[in-house]
């Protein structure tokens, strides 16, 4: 009965409905969550990378929401190595629903564990729930410094879903990715495919996983089909 429960309560605001794209929502004032991430990239012709995040959330305002990552990685079934470690902060603005879109703003350091390579991403979030209907917009950019040599990425992605059941929202999304190294331009390549959200009791226990295929021999050689889950507890 308890599993029943956990399964037909509703969503809290910080619950993630895509896997790719962040919604407008996030964790009230006080709150704490617990989210761990796996994603799986496989590439054609070469071995699949595995990317571990463990992030704890916190609500510093209802509006205004701290994050802390450290990630791990492995290739094939190589070990796992701390990779890098990020702190952010998300902030929505206004009131959801009261305006034709719900508007919010990510901001990301991103850091190695020898602190020799450095990123900032910054994300404009805009997103709408009409009814059953869920959608989340994100435009990603992202600036990485190592060695002198500068890149930036640009990284738009969309989520769109639709909640057929109490716990249940299926949904599909897709990005697009642009990288800028000196002269050199790669991509876009794009990614796209289904995504599905299962939501737990009050919002205290959520999972949500997508798969999205290469759209393009280019970004099946760069990534190919990238499988992601997301797991998380509100504690």
């Amino acid at each position: 009965m308890s599993l029943v429960l956990l399964l037909l309560a509703p969503a809290l605001a910080g619950e993630r409905v895509f896997a790719f794209s962040y919604g407008y929502g996030t964790v009230p004032q006080g709150g704490v969550e617990l989210e761990t991430y796996t994603t799986a990239k496989l590439p054609e012709g070469a071995e699949p990378t595995w990317e571990h995040q463990v992030e704890l959330e916190y609500g510093i305002t209802d509006r205004l929401e701290g994050g802390l990552y450290l990630v791990g990685a492995n290739v094939g079934g190589g070990p796992v190595a701390f990779t890098k470690w990020k702190g952010r902060l998300k902030y929505r603005f206004g009131a959801e629903g009261v305006g034709v879109v719900d508007p919010a703003a990510y901001v990301e350091y991103i850091g190695s564990p020898t602190f020799d390579k450095h990123a900032f991403e910054v994300k404009l979030i805009v997103g709408k729930d009409i009814k059953r209907f869920r959608s989340a917009l994100n435009v990603e950019y992202k600036l990485e410094l190592e060695d002198g040599e500068v890149k930036h990425e640009l990284e738009p992605a969309l989520g769109l879903g639709v909640r057929v059941a109490k716990p249940l929202i299926i949904g599909v999304e897709g990005k697009v990715g642009v990288e800028f190294e000196g002269a050199e331009v790669e991509g876009p390549l794009a990614w796209a495919g289904p995504s599905v959200h299962l939501s737990g009791e009050g919002g205290r226990l959520w999972w949500t996983v997508a798969a999205l295929a290469p759209l393009g021999e280019e970004a099946a050689e760069d990534a190919g089909w990238q499988v992601r889950s997301l797991l998380a507890l509100n504690l």
